[in-house]
């Protein structure tokens, strides 16, 4: 399972609010908050996972451990700051 989330601004920005993270932990949800019309704070939420013991999936980060969930909260200050556009 790749982390897709983790190349991106938000993604990097929420890794950096969950630290420490284990191996196995990917990021698998985000959105903004809000009523669609605002986008000022965007929640990622994030899980460990582990491989598959059979199955097509056998060997791949594929079940999320359950009780691993965790959210970040970023805001989109933080995301321009961070892509240096404040």
């Amino acid at each position: 399972m790749d982390d897709v989330f983790a190349e991106t601004t938000y993604g990097k920005l929420a890794l950096k609010k969950l630290a420490p993270v284990r191996p196995n932990f990917r990021l698998y949800c985000a959105g903004w908050l809000g009523d669609g019309m605002q986008r000022d704070v965007m929640d990622v939420t994030g899980a460990e996972f582990r491989e598959a013991k059979c199955g097509p999936r056998k060997g791949q980060l594929c079940i999320l451990v359950p009780g691993t969930q965790r959210t970040a909260y970023v805001t989109a200050n933080e995301i321009a700051a961070a892509e240096g556009e404040v």
